[in-house]
């Protein structure tokens, strides 16, 4: 997955001139308030969902999702942690401990790791039986270096 997306806002502080001596007494100006300022947001608390479809045929189990968190070597990083966070309506949702390949887009500086099976986690959905029609569920993916983002994904049972 080539799904990496974090807004940083950087602060800079600076301070106003000094004077070496203080000014004459005069008559105090009345408190003017500062004007209010929101609290700089430096990340957002809710993971950046996205969208993930597949075609399912019913009654079937199918791997839907393979999910890895790689150094740019291709080399783990550590293990994946993945929380369902709704289930399906009409099957079953599995999460299991798996060595496959990745699938990075081409552009993606990870694209060689394509090429070489790695360890992470694989996702399956199992329609009811004689289900067929749309289902969904989230989920929330944790990468080994602490980032994650939330994915919603709609299965198209047919």
């Amino acid at each position: 997955m080539s799904f990496l997306a974090a807004a940083i806002l950087a602060l800079a502080l600076t301070a106003g001139p000094v004077s070496a001596a203080p000014a004459p007494a005069a008559e105090p100006a009345p408190a003017q308030p500062a004007p209010a300022q929101p609290a700089p947001v430096l990340e957002s608390e809710t993971p950046i969902a996205f969208p993930l479809t597949r075609i399912v045929p019913k009654g079937e189990a199918r791997a839907i999702a393979f999910l890895t968190s790689l150094f740019p070597d291709c080399s783990s990083q550590g293990p994946v942690v993945i929380r369902l966070l709704s289930q399906p309506k009409h099957g079953r949702v599995t999460v299991e401990d798996e060595n496959s390949f990745p699938r990075y887009e081409p552009a993606s500086p990870l694209a060689a790791c394509n090429a070489r099976k790695v360890p992470g986690k694989r996702v399956t959905f199992e329609s009811d039986e004689k289900f067929e029609g749309t289902d969904a569920f989230r989920m929330l993916v944790i990468n080994a270096d602490g980032s994650g983002y939330e994915v919603a994904v709609k299965m198209l049972v047919r």
